[in-house]
């Protein structure tokens, strides 16, 4: 059976963070089962769960892993240092739903940086 999540994904974001370490996470993902996993423009690997809480809540849980990044590329701990180890963002995301349109929307929240994060879904 299909996850009501299903579907194709366009993913945007803002953040606080004003730091030399530049993110290239928006783009478009394909959510299947609850899952989704893609690679962003730095090559990060993103792999994320959906599970829909109520009506109007989905949690997501994005494991950033920048194993295969380019040489340049780093995450940031919580603490803000540099690191290329895996990194895990959970939160729970605003849930609209009208017909087979849906948008995910909400803030993660990581050490002293805020995401402001939007995910519309865009086809089947």
């Amino acid at each position: 059976m299909n996850n009501p999540l299903d579907g194709t994904y366009l993913v945007t974001s803002t953040t606080n963070y004003e730091g030399p370490l530049e993110k290239k996470s928006d783009g478009v993902t394909e959510i299947r089962d609850g899952m989704t996993k893609r690679y962003d423009d730095y090559n990060c690997l993103w792999t994320s769960h959906f599970k829909i809480l109520s009506d109007t809540e989905v949690e997501m849980v994005s494991i950033a892993d920048p194993k295969d990044a380019h040489i340049d590329f780093l995450l940031r701990r919580p603490d803000g240092s540099p690191t290329r180890e895996p990194v895990t963002y959970t939160t729970h995301l605003k849930f609209a739903r009208k017909g087979d349109k849906i948008q995910m929307s909400g803030q993660i929240l990581y050490g002293d940086e805020i995401v402001f994060l939007t995910l519309r879904k865009t086809g089947v």
